[in-house]
């Protein structure tokens, strides 16, 4: 028995440290994640093209896209990004449809096994065969900015366009969860009711391994031009963190002396199915150390992140109460 809760540590552990983070694909002139952190996207059928096209809602600034044709979008190989995307998630996408008639797939989870998934439907959002939006809010050949969201506690799976909720409902039976292939396709329809997708473009996308709020999305909708054009933060460098007592009851006590006296230093402990529990921030930089209350924290193996603007640490806490 002690073996099995080692090997579990250990993978709860490996899971954690990647923290809430988020991959950027920004398409100029490659399918690679900007910042070399996650792996490069796969084409599927016939290659697109790169070419600079206006985004109509960022004025005449023109940027890069990748324009595909007809079924033959691309996928993300989750399995290559070490199991980034687990149950709890975000995608946003910034694309434009060429063709709206009928459906025209968004995202598939099931790898071309199953109709079901995110579609556009007559310029309204549907998740077939789940929901349809009431309002059409997606133009023929206008750029749309669109995010999934799906919270691992609840099941709940939204859907955005331009900051708009437009579909809302519970994934009880995992339709938007990846299966055994592992992998998640974009633009490119299932062989089950096939050929159900539009040529068109993508400006962005992103996935985070956790649920953007509803303001953050407004505040990305909000600032259109930075989110698409904004490459990336700085690459930040690892540091480390001691705590103590640990295990931990009542009160951990973390040395931030790594840390430059200067910054600001965001804190976050995550439980072992990546949601963040508990946050803190050390603004007086004057102090080498901070105390958090893990009092009302349930017993188990949580991940402490440590974040600043240029140093990020991690720790292993295990809460004994």
């Amino acid at each position: 028995m002690k073996k099995i809760y080692i090997l579990i540590t250990a993978l709860f552990t490996t899971f954690l440290l990647q923290g809430q983070t988020v991959l950027h694909y920004d398409f100029t002139n490659s399918l690679s994640e900007v910042n070399g952190n996650g792996p490069e996207l796969v084409v599927l059928d016939n290659p697109g093209i790169y070419e600079q096209d206006t985004l109509g809602e960022v004025g005449d600034t023109r940027k890069w896209v990748y324009r595909f044709e007809e079924n033959s979008g691309f996928q993300f190989d989750n399995t290559a990004a070490g199991n980034f995307l687990g149950e709890e998630y975000t995608i946003e996408l910034y694309f434009v449809f060429d063709e709206l008639d009928s459906w025209k797939r968004v995202v598939d989870w099931k790898n071309r096994k199953s109709d079901n998934g995110a579609y556009v439907y007559y310029g309204k959002l549907n998740f077939y065969n789940i929901v349809t939006s009431n309002e059409a809010p997606v133009a023929t050949g206008e750029y749309t900015y669109y995010v999934i969201t799906r919270d691992a506690a609840s099941k709940e799976l939204l859907i955005y366009t331009d900051a708009e909720v437009e579909i809302s409902f519970t994934d009880n039976c995992c339709d938007a969860l990846l299966d055994e292939d592992d992998v998640l396709n974009f633009f490119h329809d299932d062989l089950v009711v096939q050929n159900e997708a539009s040529p068109g473009a993508v400006a962005m996308l992103k996935i985070y391994n956790y649920k953007l709020d509803s303001t953050t999305i407004q505040n990305n909708f909000d600032d259109l031009a930075g989110n698409l054009f904004y490459i990336g933060e700085q690459k930040k460098i690892n540091t480390n963190i001691r705590t103590f007592p640990n295990p931990v009851r009542d009160k951990l006590a973390v040395d931030l002396s790594n840390f430059d006296g200067q910054e600001t230093v965001k804190l976050r402990l995550i439980n072992t199915t990546g949601l963040t529990v508990f946050e803190a921030k050390a603004d007086d930089r004057n102090q080498v150390s901070i105390d958090l209350n893990t009092a009302q924290i349930q017993n188990g193996i949580y991940v402490l992140i440590a974040e600043s603007d240029t140093k990020r640490a991690t720790a292993k806490v295990l809460v004994q109460n």
